[in-house]
This record gives structure tokens, C-alpha cells and sequence, in this order.
């Protein structure tokens, strides 16, 4: 079995931030054997036994945090402000549903940056959390926006203490779903720099990859199709019936089917026996045929992963829930509902530490059973290989990993002799027509904005007369949209906004309809400015070693008719930044703001640089990425002269220096194609050193040759990659 526990590099690097959170409670004793356990199952459950539990439901949503879904929730730990990397703190807006895009940071450099070691104050500078002053990572829904989810948690159990098992996004947090570990996976799989749609496993195309922590310290790049034990193993040894829902592979939502990395899974036959379409879900719960475990995924239009709203999602769980509280199997059921990552959104509370992996951000949990407590907000640390040993513990089954074995098993979410309550069977609702908020961010003064697209949607039951469309403030509309609208059809409204005032502008866009509900609305915001910077988006940099820097500019613009003045301007991060602005700007102006990329550790650094004019103007950050490396290479490509077939070239020489202040693992060296290497590089390269790389280039046929040579060693940035090229005569 393969389990990574990161280098004390990494540690250094990366998760110093904060002191190590105690060990999590050791695992449930008097487990009895597997072989007891699965005849027990199929037996009589005993009253006040945990036994009475034969089914247990895993359902995998997508990329929420607490605060975001109930941080308003009463008696929780929830947050309704922010502090952001200005020092100022926030009030966290309304999440617009649905959402006018995906948060883009929500991997492991980005929970990390958000962290802010333990400071949860940076969460604004993750790239896609604010965009031009929108503030979308900063913002929450409430009751009204999740009345289901309140509902459950009213009348079972809401966590309030669970967190994603690695502070990064979906791939190794799935794999912690099921085998409370990644394999030392960290990252999302990338082909040539995209994302595959597909599959994010054993059937990803040929070039994927993703980033590997090895116990040597070193970082790989292996192909996604993973190997290492998981709980479906033991489930198959102790004769226990499983099932991993999930969307077949090529369509929709198949990368969340997490088991497709596993390839003594994919290519064997538990694939075929036991992985299935999680359209099966509902007819096997309603027809009482569930396994003893499932797990349930399903596509990002049901899942809750933005830009997909929140409402057909809840919708999507609880038909799920519906069907298993009233098929044959509710009596006998625990139904686990959580979010797999943080997906951008920000939660105040500081994540445990247990290994260099993880905890990651809080997500929500809610315990649905009829033997879960009524109305119960549990304050015990969960991630997901709790659900994992809560189902050992339930089957008398050993551990997989370290995690799974320190993890509490969730029984104190459990009344086990209490008797079996009524199902909670609820209604699904009638999605918003319109997105519930828009945000236009900076806008200058007096100037009309580009066009946002909202998109009205008849989602009732009958056609829909539309007697008016009107806004309200400074903002303005066109639209496409027909005097009758029939059942699931749409048409475009087209608002703008021209701000008349500095400062917080607010409007709403109504849409006057013959539904019952009319007149659906959209709150509208803006911010009026005379100081606009530019670009507003991420301000991107060059990979760059430690101790060495890069340097981008910003273009600060007085659009007013006055002068500008200017109170500070400060960066954060790995940033520094010097600027010609001075105390004012005249109308009409530009000054120029220089940031300089300095990074301290490996791996992609984020930061900001805020411009503060005087009130009533409001502060404006640019979000900054860059990427640090540990070593540096040189040059990046080799191209040899014409070479006899048969014959080896003299050497050309790459040379490998490890810049920073911290010893640079090396691994692997290899060439391919026509060429070979030979190196003095040692195990480990000492800071401020180099060593060589001699390679060779010997023509099997003529022609041009191409070949590379791969340099692997414990920098996020490895397997550095030289290009080599040669003719063969």
C-alpha cells in the first residue's frame, strides 16, 4: 500500500504556519472481526447497537465552504465578516444563485494562500475571488437561499467541524473519499496545461499527469491511473456489498468518478461489478436494493460546482434523500451529505494540521438517519476518512491509513437507542427565474459599462406573460426577451450601469410576469470611481527562482476632473512595489505602479497590491500569481550539429543550480529519444550549488532527432523538461 507523508521541507515550506492540531481520537475499540460483522449485517439489528445501520450513503457535492452555506445557521460556528489581505474586514455580501462564474483558485497553492498561515485573511487574492471589487469568494448564502439544507440540518445533524481532508481541490479529496489517502496526489490532473473534461483518471488522455509527492521528497509527474488499497478492497474482503455511483465515463461529471485512478479498479472487475450510473441511485433506493455502502456523485449541473446554481442542486439531493427515506432501506440508513473543497469561498476557521497534506478548509456536513440526532450541531473534528471510519467502524474493519485511524468515527452524531424517527420527505422548489445578484465591480464615473448578460428563465409550470422589465438606479437594460415565454425556455436581459456618484452604487432589475411570484428581481451593485488600475484582473508573473525577482506594472488612471489624492499603496505576499504616483495624481493622469515578484518558497505564490485614494473613493486590489522555483536550469534547450548514424556527438553540457536555502532533493535524471546523459548530480543538491548534465546525442537514422531530458528532484515546478534536437546523416 502507498502512503505519502510529506519531506520536512515541504513541511517547512508549507504548513509551518500553524501549531499541529492533537491527533484525532484513536479508533473505536472492541471492533470484532470482518467475517462477524458481515453475517451481523445481514442478521437482526440489536436495540441501541450501531448494527441497526445496514446501509451507509456517501454523497460528494462540490466546492463549498461552511461559512458560504451556514455560516448564518444559528448555534454554529459561523462567520458573517471577513478580514482581507488590506486588514480591513468585510461583511460577507449574498452569493449570487446561480453564480456568474467558478472561482478558479481552489487547489493547493490557493488554500494555502488563503490560509495566510493560520491568518484566514487572504482568501480575496486567490485568483478568481475578486474580480474588478466584486468580491464573489467573500460572500454566503442564507436560509432562504437553502431552505432544504436548513431543514435537515434542523431536524438532524449539522457539522460544523468538518473539513476537506487536503487543503487543495477535487481529485485528492476524492481519493481521500474513498482510501483516506491521495497517493501523495496534490493537484489536479493537466494535459499539455488543460484540464481534461473526460476523465480525470486510468481513461485521461495519454499526456495527463498530475503532481506526485513521493517519500523520497521528491515531486513526479506520473500519469493519473493510481494504485494503492482503498476501502472498496476491504469492503470486497469482509464480504460487504458496495456501489460508486457515478456518471459513466465520458459524459458529464465522469472526472468526480474517483475510482476510475485506482487501476487495480478500473482495469479489473470490480469496475464493471460494482461502478454504475448515478441515475441508478434513486430506482435502487426506492426499490430497497441499495449495497452496504455507497458512494454518489453526480455532474456540476447538480453537484453545486459553480457557475451552477445552488437550487437545482439542493433539488438533485433531495430527490436522492426523498427516495432512500421512502424506499424499504430508511429504517436501516445513514445518508453522509458533504462538499469535497473549498471551491474559492472563504470560512474563518482554522484548519487542523495532521499531516503536510491537510486538514483543508471547513465544508459542510449534514447526518441524515433515523438514528441521528435531532436538531444536533456537532462540534467534533471530522474530514472525510471519518465517514470512512465510521463504516469500519460499523463492519468491525481494519483501518486503510494513518488518517482513517486517528479519525473520529462520527458515533456522536448518533443516537443508537432512541427509536427510529419518521422520514423528513421534502419538497423541491422552484429555482430563481433570474440570478439572485450581479456585481459590476469598479466602474469609472460617468461612463457606461460593458454589457452583463442575465439570463431570465421560465422555470414554472405554465407559460409566462412578461408585462415589464425595468431598473432601478444608475443601472440600465435591454432585452431579447418575447411577451409570452413557454415552460423551460430563456431570453437575454442586458444591463449596463453608468455611475453618477463615487462610491457603492445598488439597483435591482425587476421582471414583471403573470407567475404568482412576480415580480422576480436581481440586486444589481456596482462601485463609481475616478481611480481606475488596470489590469483588473490577475496580474500574472514569470516563474522565478528563490532569491532572484521579476517585476510586472500597473497603470493607475485619474479619469476624474479633479485631482486624485492618494492615502498609501501597499502589496502583500511575496510582493513588494514602488510606485510614480506620489500624494496625487492631476485630472486626466496616469501613474505607474512597478510590483516586484520575490518568492520565498516553491510552488505558485499569491499576494496583492491595494491602491487606497482618499474617501470617498473605495480601495482597490489587484490579485498577483507568480510561480517559485527551487532550481534553476540552463539552457532549456540543447541543439547538436549534424551526426553520423552510429556515432556519438561530443557532450553539450546543462547545468543545474539550486538557488535557494534549503537542500533540493534530486531524483531521477533521464534522456530520451537519440540521446543519453551522464550527470555528477547527487542526491541532494546543497543550497547555492550546481552540478551537470552531459548529454549526447547518437543517430539511430537520419533525419532530424528529437529527444528530452527530464530532471526530477523535490521543486512543485519537476520534472523540469530540456528539449533536444539533432540530425542524423
Amino acid at each position: 500500500m502507498m502512503f505519502c507523508f510529506r519531506s520536512a521541507r515541504f513541511k517547512r515550506t508549507v504548513i509551518a504556519w500553524v501549531a499541529v492540531f492533537a491527533l484525532l481520537a484513536e479508533a473505536v475499540a472492541g471492533q470484532t472481526g470482518s467475517a462477524t460483522k458481515a453475517t451481523e449485517r445481514r442478521g437482526i439489528a440489536h436495540p441501541g447497537d450501531i448494527t441497526q445501520i445496514q446501509h451507509i450513503i456517501f454523497i460528494l457535492k462540490e466546492n463549498r465552504t461552511f461559512d458560504n452555506y451556514f455560516g448564518t445557521y444559528p448555534g454554529a460556528d459561523g462567520a458573517t465578516t471577513a478580514k482581507i489581505s488590506t486588514g480591513q474586514t468585510i461583511r460577507l455580501a449574498h452569493t449570487p444563485d446561480p453564480p456568474p462564474r467558478d472561482i478558479s483558485g481552489h487547489g493547493w497553492f490557493d488554500a494555502i494562500a488563503g490560509m495566510d498561515g493560520g491568518k484566514m485573511d487572504r482568501f480575496d487574492v486567490i485568483p478568481g475571488s475578486n474580480s474588478n471589487g466584486d468580491y464573489m469568494g467573500m460572500t454566503q448564502l442564507t436560509q432562504k437561499d437553502i431552505p432544504n439544507y436548513f431543514a435537515y440540518a434542523q431536524s438532524y445533524v449539522l457539522a460544523d467541524r468538518m473539513f476537506s481532508s487536503l487543503q487543495g481541490a477535487s481529485f485528492a479529496n476524492h481519493l481521500y473519499m474513498v482510501a483516506g489517502q491521495s497517493g501523495g496526489a496534490f493537484t489536479i490532473p493537466s494535459a499539455s496545461g488543460v484540464t481534461p473534461k473526460g476523465a480525470w483518471g486510468c481513461d485521461s488522455p495519454s499526456d495527463t499527469t498530475v503532481k506526485v509527492e513521493n517519500e523520497d521528497e521528491t515531486i513526479t509527474s506520473p500519469f493519473p491511473c493510481l494504485d494503492f488499497e482503498t476501502l472498496t478492497d476491504v469492503l470486497d474482503d469482509a464480504g460487504v456489498s458496495w456501489k460508486y455511483y457515478a456518471p459513466a465515463i465520458g459524459q458529464p461529471g465522469a472526472i468526480y468518478s474517483s475510482l476510475d485512478a485506482i487501476n487495480h479498479i478500473r482495469n479489473g472487475p470490480e469496475w464493471d461489478d460494482h461502478v454504475v450510473s448515478d441515475t441508478q441511485f434513486v430506482t435502487d433506493a426506492q426499490n430497497g436494493t441499495l449495497p452496504a455502502v455507497s458512494w454518489l456523485v453526480t455532474a456540476d449541473t447538480n453537484n453545486e460546482h459553480p457557475p451552477s446554481g445552488v437550487c437545482p442542486g439542493e433539488n438533485w439531493t433531495v430527490k436522492q434523500v426523498n427516495a432512500v427515506m421512502q424506499g424499504a432501506d430508511w429504517n436501516s440508513s445513514a445518508i453522509f451529505i458533504t462538499w469535497d473543497d473549498f471551491g474559492g469561498f472563504y470560512d474563518h476557521v482554522v484548519p487542523p494540521v495532521v499531516d503536510f497534506f491537510g486538514m483543508g478548509p471547513r465544508v459542510p456536513l449534514l447526518v441524515i438517519a433515523p438514528f441521528a440526532k435531532k436538531g444536533y450541531i456537532s462540534h467534533t473534528t471530522y474530514e472525510y476518512s471519518s465517514i470512512l471510519k465510521f463504516i469500519e467502524a460499523r463492519f468491525g474493519l481494519s483501518s486503510l491509513t494513518a488518517r482513517d485511524a486517528q479519525a473520529n468515527d462520527m458515533t456522536d452524531s448518533f443516537d443508537f437507542t432512541q427509536s427510529a424517527r419518521a422520514p423528513l420527505v421534502l419538497q423541491q422548489r422552484t429555482c430563481p427565474f433570474l440570478t439572485t445578484d450581479s456585481n459590476f465591480g469598479f466602474q469609472q464615473l460617468g461612463k457606461t459599462s460593458a454589457t452583463t448578460s442575465l439570463v431570465f428563465t421560465n422555470r414554472g409550470t405554465d407559460t409566462l406573460t412578461i408585462s415589464g422589465i425595468s431598473t432601478t438606479g444608475d443601472f440600465s437594460q435591454t432585452n431579447a426577451c418575447p411577451a409570452t415565454l413557454t415552460q423551460g425556455k430563456t431570453c437575454k436581459i442586458s444591463v449596463t450601469v453608468t455611475p453618477t456618484k463615487v462610491g457603492a452604487r445598488a439597483g435591482k432589475l425587476s421582471v414583471t410576469t403573470s407567475a404568482s411570484s412576480s415580480p422576480t428581481t436581481t440586486n444589481l451593485f456596482a462601485i463609481g470611481t475616478v481611480a481606475m488600475v488596470t489590469p483588473t484582473a490577475v496580474k500574472e508573473f514569470a516563474d522565478t527562482a528563490i532569491n532572484s525577482t521579476t517585476s510586472q506594472t500597473l497603470t493607475l488612471t485619474n479619469a476624474g476632473s479633479s485631482a486624485l489624492t492618494i492615502t498609501r499603496i501597499t502589496s502583500t505576499g511575496d510582493y513588494s512595489q514602488s510606485n510614480t504616483c506620489g500624494s496625487s495624481v492631476a485630472a486626466g493622469k496616469q501613474c505607474t505602479v512597478t510590483v516586484t515578484f520575490a518568492p520565498t518558497v516553491t510552488g505558485k505564490r499569491y499576494g496583492g497590491v491595494t491602491v487606497t485614494p482618499a474617501a470617498p473613493e473605495i480601495p482597490q486590489t489587484i490579485s498577483l500569481m507568480g510561480v517559485g522555483l527551487a532550481v534553476t536550469y540552463s539552457p532549456h534547450k540543447l541543439t547538436f550539429s549534424s551526426q553520423i548514424v552510429g556515432t556519438k556527438s561530443p557532450p553539450q553540457t546543462v547545468k543545474v543550480t539550486n538557488p535557494g536555502n534549503a537542500p533540493l532533493i534530486m531524483g531521477a535524471i533521464a534522456a530520451t529519444g537519440d540521446f543519453s546523459q551522464t550527470n555528477n548530480c547527487t542526491a541532494s543538491l546543497a543550497p547555492g550549488t550546481s552540478c551537470t548534465i552531459n548529454v549526447t546525442f547518437a543517430p539511430t537514422a537520419t533525419g532530424t532527432r528529437t529527444g528530452t531530458v527530464s530532471i526530477t528532484d523535490s521543486d512543485f515546478g519537476s520534472p523540469q523538461v530540456v528539449t533536444l534536437t539533432g540530425t542524423g546523416t
